[in-house]
């Protein structure tokens, strides 16, 4: 069933992916009364296990998932795992909570990709493990050359080249995904011996609802993409130079999880931002949380010049023109 359009004067920046379809699924599930509900969580396992080819096993807490990890690999107290500074909140209070120390490194300002090494104190050994994340639906260029890569890969949704490669896949189901499912999450792995040992210490899984919601997602899933990619090619099509520049578009693709747009300096972002604002249409950080600490040089530039425009599959094709216009208009006034 195709996405509902929604149709409004004011454009907001975030709307999730759903449906009637979504909705009524939800409701059924509501009506057995059943917090938990195994034969929905084995179906949005196996959906999940299908669409990546490897097996999957769904936590209701970001928590419980990165404690069985430390349990299963044998990782101790205190040891370093490095992480990119916008991962999850969830991810890094999960980590947190297993007494794991953290360390990042740089963001590419143009992308918003973890690059560079980790900024190490002096007497630290490199990460036990590394968190690499794919941002914004591009995929990273960082996975090799660490010890234990757990892949964060909620923004690319499905597969794609450059996905995939890490020893353990991270799927954030909460916040404003495209898969998002009210909150948890999922560890996909190659090693069936690894989800085995994992779902042996496992205590919480998602509810039934969370997990019917998320199968209903999985088969509206390529129309929603494609929707998503179409409106990403329409706003591609928008006239920025010299002052603001398009997202990277590579051959080999990416996800359209958000539309972020470049400005060449902090002044225009905030100017553009203002007026897109003040004529109704919702945009903003490509992040909704603020990123903790002191902020390196690439992420500092990044999150001052980077500018996100609504991109959903709800989104007319009415709606999707007049943000394009109104970008073109607040073109045409800067000097």
């Amino acid at each position: 069933m195709p996405v509902k359009q929604i149709q409004t004067n004011h454009l907001l920046l975030y709307r999730p992916d759903l449906t009637s379809s979504d909705e009524k699924t939800v409701l059924t599930q509501l009506v057995k009364k059943n917090f938990r509900d195994e034969a929905a969580l084995i179906h949005w396992e196996e959906g999940l296990a299908t669409l990546w080819e490897r097996p999957a096993l769904a936590f209701a807490e970001h928590a419980e998932a990165i404690a069985a990890l430390k349990n299963i690999l044998g990782w101790r107290s205190g040891e370093t795992v490095g992480v990119d500074p916008l991962l999850e909140p969830a991810w890094r209070e999960a980590l947190q909570e297993a007494w794991l120390h953290q360390v990042e490194r740089d963001v590419d300002p143009a992308t918003g990709q973890g690059t560079g090494t980790w900024r190490l104190p002096p007497d630290m050994t490199q990460p036990r493990a590394a968190i690499v994340r794919h941002a914004f639906g591009l995929p990273s260029t960082m996975m090799k050359g660490h010890a234990f890569v757990l892949e964060e890969i909620s923004s690319m949704v499905r597969p794609m080249s450059g996905c995939g490669e890490g020893d353990v896949q991270l799927l954030d189901c909460s916040g404003p995904r495209i898969l998002a499912i009210g909150a948890g999450c999922a560890l996909l792995a190659r090693d069936a011996g690894l989800i085995r040992e994992l779902a042996r210490v496992r205590r919480h899984p998602p509810g039934g609802a969370a997990c019917a919601l998320g199968c209903s997602l999985l088969t509206g899933l390529p129309e929603r993409l494609e929707r998503r990619q179409e409106l990403a090619m329409r706003y591609l099509t928008m006239r920025l130079a010299p002052v603001a520049c398009h997202p990277a578009n590579p051959a080999s693709g990416r996800a359209w999880e958000q539309f972020c747009l470049r400005l060449h300096d902090g002044h225009a972002r905030q100017g553009m931002e203002g007026f897109l604002q003040k004529v109704g249409i919702g945009c903003g950080s490509p992040v909704w949380f603020q990123p903790p600490g002191e902020h390196p040089p690439g992420l500092r530039r990044f999150l001052e010049q980077t500018l996100a425009l609504p991109l959903y599959a709800s989104l007319s094709d009415a709606a999707c023109k007049r943000v394009i216009n109104r970008v073109h208009r607040w073109m045409e006034r800067t000097p």
